[in-house]
């Protein structure tokens, strides 16, 4: 495979190509945002004839797992071209992409995924169901003051990084460090505008949404606070506009459960049925999430209950794609032990009981997307009954939700 670094004055037209086959843009003001997303951390591509037909592109940030900041590999952008399918370009690449994200220390990656199954190949596990609700924002049982916000265009770009960044966190919750891909995000949406709340100059609470037609839907794609008051401030100013817009569509927020905020939300579901504006809940897993560095990982898990040791024997799928001279993947034999000073540590230890995972289900495990008792129907993990009953216990973590579209 003819691989090499993108070249931004050579590819871009190429790899604007690739984004227009893909439908990613449509249309010559979403392209010209195409250059700023990619100048932001590390892309390649894969050439046929010497023209790139696909890109893999990544950027470094953080994902929380309960209150421990992990770095991350994130993998924003893997595009093929039309006449480049089934040529195991994507495949190999992302695996290249997460060994250098390795070498340069990330300790997870995480993906955005055009469908489930595809990614596994390389590692990753499905993430958790993120809640999409379209409701009316006049039924918000939200009774708090609300101040007049300030108004938020695309060219804010840098002040909605700065504010997603300092958001309060929860666990899952991603930040992507360059600035520069904010500019992409908000310069891809034709009607995007933001309203928010600026203290001492900076831009504190907020959220950005899509505009369609004078009644909506307004669809709701970044959104930040500080803390629930400035939270429940921005469910505020959302109903204020039920006057004249009839749904919203948004993810639930972390740091509580939107449907005991609306009014009647099962008769509004009955009665916007098939409409226009139909109230609906909607749950589903858009994200995949693996290990990159397993000890680091681990010992960032703090377990308050009795301590437990046991052989952790992983699988990682990526191993086949990698080069022989670099980073091996995350396979390997593990004594781990869970404790409020965990560790992972090489090797294998006669007389502990022993979990068989793939990476992709360690992850999930890790994480608290899923418990060993659920994995168990996976013929990728397996472990004894003793075993299975402290791993449920330590992993049972809060709901894990990203809140940074990527």
């Amino acid at each position: 495979m003819d691989i090499r670094p993108y070249d931004p004055e050579k590819d871009i037209r190429a790899v604007e190509r690739i984004w227009y086959e893909c439908g990613w843009v449509e249309n010559e003001e979403q392209a010209a945002y195409v250059r700023d997303f990619l100048s932001a951390g590390s892309c390649i591509v894969g050439c046929l004839e010497g023209t790139p037909e696909c890109q893999v592109h990544t950027v470094p940030g953080t994902i929380h797992h309960l209150e421990e900041p992990l770095s991350l590999c994130a993998v924003t952008a893997v595009t093929t071209s039309r006449i480049a399918r089934k040529q195991g370009f994507a495949r190999v690449m992302t695996a290249r992409q997460l060994a250098a994200g390795a070498a340069a220390g990330a300790e997870v990656a995480a993906l955005g995924m055009f469908d489930q199954g595809f990614y596994d190949q390389v590692g990753f596990g499905t993430g958790a169901y993120e809640h999409s609700i379209r409701f009316d924002p006049a039924t918000l049982l939200v009774d708090v003051p609300f101040r007049v916000p300030s108004r938020l265009e695309k060219g804010d770009w840098e002040a909605v990084h700065g504010a997603m960044a300092a958001r309060l966190k929860h666990h899952g919750a991603v930040v992507l460090e360059p600035p520069i891909l904010m500019k992409g995000e908000l310069g891809w949406h034709d009607n995007g505008f933001g309203l928010g709340y600026y203290e001492h100059g900076g831009l504190t609470h907020f959220f950005w949404a899509d505009a369609k037609d004078e009644h909506g839907p307004y669809e709701i794609s970044f959104m930040a606070y500080r803390s629930v008051d400035e939270l429940l401030e921005l469910l505020a100013l959302i109903r204020s506009l039920g006057d004249q817009v009839s749904s919203f569509v948004m993810e639930e927020p972390a740091h509580l459960q939107l449907q005991t905020l609306l009014k009647q939300p099962f008769r509004n579901r009955r009665n916007t049925r098939r409409s226009e504006f139909e109230n609906v809940h909607r749950s589903a897993a858009w994200w995949q999430v693996r290990l990159l560095d397993v000890p680091a990982c681990v010992a960032k898990h703090r377990w308050p209950g009795e301590a437990f040791e046991f052989n952790l024997v992983l699988d990682d799928p990526a191993a086949r794609f990698l080069s022989p001279d670099g980073w091996p993947g995350s396979g390997g034999e593990y004594v781990v032990r869970i404790a409020d000073s965990s560790s992972a540590i090489p090797g294998s230890r006669t007389g502990l009981p022993t979990l068989n995972a793939s990476i992709n289900t360690f992850s999930r495990l890790f994480f608290g997307i899923a418990s060993a008792s659920e994995q168990l129907v996976a013929a990728d993990f397996d472990a004894p009954p003793e075993l299975i009953r402290p791993l449920n216990a330590a992993f049972c973590l809060p709901r894990m939700t990203t809140s940074w579209d990527f």
